[in-house]
């Protein structure tokens, strides 16, 4: 089985995966395969680096996430350009993960799952969703800023959206307990 979980940005999406492969899931996190690309993948950076500048590129290697993201959230165009980059590999990387495990269970999270129209690569889809002062809230204590945070925020489809076109739904404006709790309920819920 294969469960993919969206959301927005500061929502808890990788919490909720976590609880999940707890209770037995493989983990795939997107935003980390992203983050592994820009890090340590050569083709990858020498690629952002001739679309973006030398600029996004920090003295000891690899991207400066921060910069690149300062560039990118603010030009939906440039967005597209660099997730048109690092959209293949990731896909490329998950696929190649669960087919080396396909009896296994997987729990993915895809941040852009229904604006790339991924829902169909996944059993169930479900949506983290808290609101927006708390994903604000939550982005702060990462570091980033509030304009910062609130134009990444508008660079994805509405949550509101998400939770619509979501099997399930998993609401993380309350405790820690209270999200485990809901996912022990869609657990019970879906046969494994």
């Amino acid at each position: 089985m294969q469960l993919g979980i969206t959301g927005g940005i500061g929502c808890g999406k990788s919490t909720a995966a976590k609880i999940f492969e707890k209770k037995g899931f493989n983990r795939i996190d997107c935003d980390e395969i992203v983050h592994d690309l820009l890090e340590q993948d050569s083709e990858t950076i020498s690629t952002v680096a001739d679309r973006f500048g030398e600029s996004v590129i920090k003295p000891e290697g690899g991207v400066d996430r921060r910069t690149l993201g300062q560039i990118v959230f603010a030009d939906k165009y440039l967005l597209k350009e660099l997730e048109d980059i690092l959209h293949p590999k990731v896909r490329d990387t998950w696929t190649g993960k669960v087919n080396a495990e396909n009896s296994s269970d997987w729990v993915v999270e895809v941040p852009l799952l229904f604006e790339k129209n991924l829902q169909n690569r996944v059993d169930f889809t479900i949506c983290v969703f808290c609101h927006q002062d708390l994903q604000v809230e939550r982005l702060e204590r990462k570091g980033i800023e509030r304009p910062q945070a609130l134009a990444r925020i508008n660079q994805q489809l509405p949550l509101s959206e998400k939770a619509q076109m979501a099997d399930l739904v998993l609401l993380n404006d309350g405790s820690f307990e209270f999200l485990e709790s809901q996912i022990n309920s869609i657990l019970k819920s879906i046969s494994r």
